[in-house]
């Protein structure tokens, strides 16, 4: 009989991005590893922030530099992540609850669409994350 099942680490890849204002606010009240762990999203040209209610998950913060930039995990899996006090159901999108934890999303979607990282509205190109 099998012992049972990890799926930490697999698949696991991060980017560099600049940290927002809430980051960098808590990591000022407390320390930068009270920020590790912690969903994300991409709240303006190559940063993340914490977002708002209902947003849909990026990414979690995977370590918090002291020159205000972070690693983001954006793909593969990432266990031990903290959610609401009402249980996410398996099998829907993940969404931020607006207070660092994790919700069911309201959306039925199954894949992640296409956003974009950064905008270069002067030579009209974009970077952007596919999922």
């Amino acid at each position: 009989m099998r012992g049972g099942l990890s799926y930490e680490g697999i698949g696991f890849a991060a980017a560099a991005f600049k940290a927002g204002a809430g980051i960098k606010a808590l990591v000022a009240a407390a320390d930068r590893d009270a920020v590790v762990g912690l969903p994300v999203v991409v709240s303006s040209a190559q940063t993340v922030d914490f977002g708002a209610d209902g947003d849909t998950v990026f990414g979690f913060i995977d370590v918090y530099e002291n020159d205000g930039y972070c690693s983001v995990q954006y793909a593969g899996y990432r266990t031990d992540i903290i959610t609401t006090a009402t249980a996410p159901t398996v099998g829907k999108i993940a969404a931020l609850d607006g207070a660092g934890k994790v919700k069911d999303s309201a959306t039925t979607a199954k894949l992640r669409s296409p956003i974009f990282i950064e905008v270069d509205s002067t030579a009209k190109t974009a970077t952007v994350f596919l999922g």
